[in-house]
């Protein structure tokens, strides 16, 4: 059997290659969402690029933070001081009025209570009317015991009519006495005897007046201890 002539079995796989095209790749379309999801998401190594007016927009809301919130702690401040301030100056005042004792009728100042006395008539060397010039053994002429405003009348009296009296306290201050001057150390002494004449002889005009009611007769001697 005689052999087939034609080209061999590899020249044909050969020039089957060289003429076939070759294999097309199939193209994936990629969403735009995913694209830029790459392209926002921050990787190591990556910038950010911001604005010359975006900062200054930040930096204007951080200053504008900064100012109210300096603000609101300078009035807070002020607010709780001025309340400090308050309380102290109730609790000084509350204090001062704690430690003043309150006054008592003791230490309260009485106005004092001007007596108009007698006017003093008579020499010029004569004591007040409510003194007590007597001295010691000395004898005197006693005219009257009786209330302050009787002894002050009766002794005003006597003086005005030239005797030297004086209205005396005695040992109940409740009465007072008329006691003439000058006295003596002698009962009998022609000085006592005077002031004896005298004293009767403004008795009877005594018993004139409203307040008299004794003409002095009764007067007696009495001596100083």
């Amino acid at each position: 059997m005689g052999r087939k002539k034609g080209p061999a079995l590899y020249e044909l796989i050969k020039s089957k290659n060289a003429t076939e095209p070759p294999p097309i790749e199939p193209i994936v379309e990629m969403d735009h969402e995913e694209v830029d999801l790459d392209h926002n998401v921050l990787v190591p190594g990556s910038s950010i690029r911001i604005s010359i007016g975006t900062i200054g927009v930040i930096a204007a809301v951080c200053i504008a933070l900064i100012i109210i919130s300096y603000t609101l702690g300078f009035q807070k401040g002020s607010a709780i001081t001025s309340k400090d301030y308050e309380v102290e100056s109730f609790r000084n005042i509350s204090e001062s009025f704690t430690d003043s004792e309150p006054a008592s009728l003791a230490t309260v100042p009485v106005p004092k209570v001007i007596e108009t006395l007698p006017r003093d008539t008579g020499s010029a060397g004569w004591g007040p009317i409510l003194s007590d010039p007597r001295e010691i053994n000395f004898i005197y002429y006693t005219l009257m015991q009786t209330t302050k405003e009787g002894a002050l009348q009766l002794a005003t009296f006597c003086r005005e009519k030239g005797l030297e009296t004086y209205a005396i306290s005695g040992n109940n201050t409740r009465f007072f006495r008329v006691v003439a001057f000058p006295g003596s150390t002698d009962r009998n002494s022609s000085t006592l005897k005077s002031v004896q004449e005298k004293i009767h002889a403004i008795g009877k005009e005594w018993t004139e007046t409203k307040s008299g009611r004794s003409d002095l007769t009764d007067a007696y001697l009495s001596i100083t201890q």
